[in-house]
């Protein structure tokens, strides 16, 4: 399908989602919290009914809304098929995404054996609040939605800044925190990290980016990776009902500073990964243009127990081009 056809396809909201994109997917021990949780009462009715019958999808299960004891209320969406000795998993989204830019395939691979909670962070889509200018503030914040969930033992997703306050959270709650995995992500003093190319920022930095501007940043330059692109694109036009709102400009501008900030190269700062002790997954794409992999290769080096895997042939959004397979590796790797 051709980029223009795409364009008239893609219904607006939809295209405003996309807007949601990672940019230069990251150019850029609290002790715990006591939070106070209080669901919308027609929230934990839905959640209840999708716990039940287990049938909900990234399409179509419902969003709910948690108020956590900073104030912050959370929109976040939660189902899956638990499996006995599972713990739930995560997900921390990329630089101006929200819960529309999960890729259905890849989460309900994922959510066939297990259960998955996708969450906004403060400030981003349908979570109020402002979004913080730091990535250590961002993960002191998915602490007291994890803390308000009242989640004991958890596993992390983190994809691109995601990948960021994967890493800090892990860091903070060592004691919760069972495995990680961090896709398209970079450690903080890493290398090459703040993108300076002038066509890269030109589609990152847009006030409404579009499909072309996705494909461009995402997805490698060949035919069969531009053809995943295009067909990862489409699968965010399932969800037809209850979507996210987009991420503001705020949101876009306060991830920015956060990323530029924890990209700034300092060798010193690898030291901390010692810390991470958790088994973790990492894994990018071979010709990642906004978070080289030679930072997945950084983490896999200073982490003590990680797991690397390089897909051929994909960019920043090789999670999204080998949805099936990636998702099959990451229910393996929790599960051992």
């Amino acid at each position: 399908m051709s980029i223009s056809k795409l364009r008239t396809r893609i219904s607006r909201r939809t295209a405003v989602a996309l807007a949601t994109m990672s940019v230069v997917a990251a150019v850029a021990g609290a002790a715990p919290s006591v939070a106070t949780a209080v669901n919308d009462s027609s929230s934990v009715a839905r959640h209840a009914v999708a716990q039940t019958q287990n049938t909900q999808s990234a399409a179509t299960t419902p969003n709910l809304r948690l108020k956590a004891a900073n104030g912050i209320t959370y929109q976040y969406r939660r189902f899956g098929h638990p499996s006995p000795g599972s713990v739930p998993l995560v997900f921390l989204q990329h630089y101006r995404g929200t819960l529309d830019n999960w890729d259905p395939k890849l989460i309900d691979t994922i959510a066939a054996k297990r259960e998955v909670i996708l969450v906004d962070n403060v400030g981003v889509g349908g979570s109020t609040g402002t979004t913080p200018s730091t990535i250590q503030q961002m993960s002191l914040d998915a602490i007291d939605f994890i803390d308000a969930l009242k989640l004991p033992r958890y596993d992390l997703f983190g994809f691109s800044l995601g990948g960021q306050v994967a890493q800090e959270v892990a860091l903070r709650r060592p004691w919760q925190v069972r495995r990680v995995v961090l896709a398209g992500t970079g450690p903080q003093g890493g290398v090459d990290q703040r993108a300076s190319d002038p066509k890269v920022l030109a589609s990152a930095l847009a006030d409404n980016p579009g499909p072309a501007d996705f494909l461009f940043l995402f997805f490698k330059t060949t035919a069969s990776s531009q053809a995943a692109g295009t067909e990862f694109l489409q699968r965010l036009g399932q969800r037809t009902t209850d979507h996210d709102a987009p991420a503001s400009l705020q949101t876009r501008d306060a991830q920015l500073t956060a990323m530029s900030e924890w990209g700034i190269p300092d060798k010193s700062k690898l030291v901390r990964l010692n810390a991470l002790f958790q088994p973790t997954l990492v894994a990018d794409g071979d010709s990642d243009i906004l978070m080289p992999p030679k930072n997945s290769h950084l983490l896999a080096k200073h982490l003590p127990n990680a797991q690397l895997s390089i897909y051929p042939d994909s960019g920043h959004g090789f999670l999204f081009q080998y949805a099936v397979k990636f998702g099959k590796q990451v229910n393996a790797f929790l599960d051992r």
